[in-house]
This record gives structure tokens, sequence and C-alpha cells, in this order.
């Protein structure tokens, strides 16, 4: 009785063992639906949706760090761009924005470099540019 009992057992794990591992096999050779939506198969086109862009970039070209300021937000400041990096300010609206762009002196003292003004609903993207004592901006 004994012996029957392991033999009924042995047998259903061997059949369980052999679901599961022709279950394995078909995921892996890519056999059900489950395992092609999972993992694209090789040379198979992924789409991906594209992020909307940031509304305002700045980006620091000269050697020098620079930031913005939006005085119609209560002089909300962005973060500050060291020379060769970009940052990003998410804005929503749809309206006439006023930014004022400054940069920071070796010793850290801010200086303003210039007030542009942009559509927020278009965004805009500035560099700055050059040295503190010969500073510069542009739009890109």
């Amino acid at each position: 009785m004994r012996t029957t009992k392991r033999t009924a057992q042995t047998a259903g794990l061997a059949v369980a063992g052999g679901l599961a591992l022709t279950a394995c096999v078909a995921a892996l050779s890519g056999g059900t639906a489950a395992a092609q939506g999972a993992v694209p198969r090789a040379g198979a086109t992924v789409t991906t949706t594209p992020t909307p862009a940031p509304a305002f970039m700045l980006c620091s070209r000269g050697t020098y760090r620079s930031y913005a300021v939006f005085p119609k937000r209560a002089n909300l400041r962005t973060a500050t761009a060291n020379p060769g990096s970009c940052i990003s300010q998410s804005l929503k609206g749809q309206q006439h924005e006023q930014v004022v762009l400054y940069g920071i002196r070796p010793d850290g003292s801010s200086f303003k470099i210039a007030t542009d003004s942009f559509d927020t609903a278009e965004g805009e993207r500035v560099n700055t540019l050059n040295t503190p004592d010969d500073n510069d901006w542009e739009t890109f």
C-alpha cells in the first residue's frame, strides 16, 4: 500500500513537471501568446510614445553657471545649469511669459544676462554664452 501511494505521488509529480517543462519550452520558443506579447522577437520594431518637450530649457554653453527666474510665477527660479549642461523647467499654461536670465560668477555672485519673453504653449530653449564679463545668450 505504501509503495502504491509513493508511486501515485511520483507519477503526479512527473505529470506536473512535464506540464511545467512544456510551458517553459513553449514560452522560450515563442509558442504562447503571453510569451510573444511580453518579449519582442529579434528584429521586431518597438514603438514608444514620445514625451512632450519641456516648456523651458536652459543650457549653459559659456564658462559660467546660469539660471532663470519667472517673474509672473512669484519669481520661480530654475535649477542651476553648470557649464556644458542643460536644465529644464516644465511650465503649464498657454500664456505670454517673461523670463530673466542670470549667470553666476566664480565668486558666487549673480549677474543679469537678459530678459526674454516667450509663449509657454510653444516653450523656449536658451543657451547662455561666453564668459561672465562678455556674456550673451541665444535661443535655439
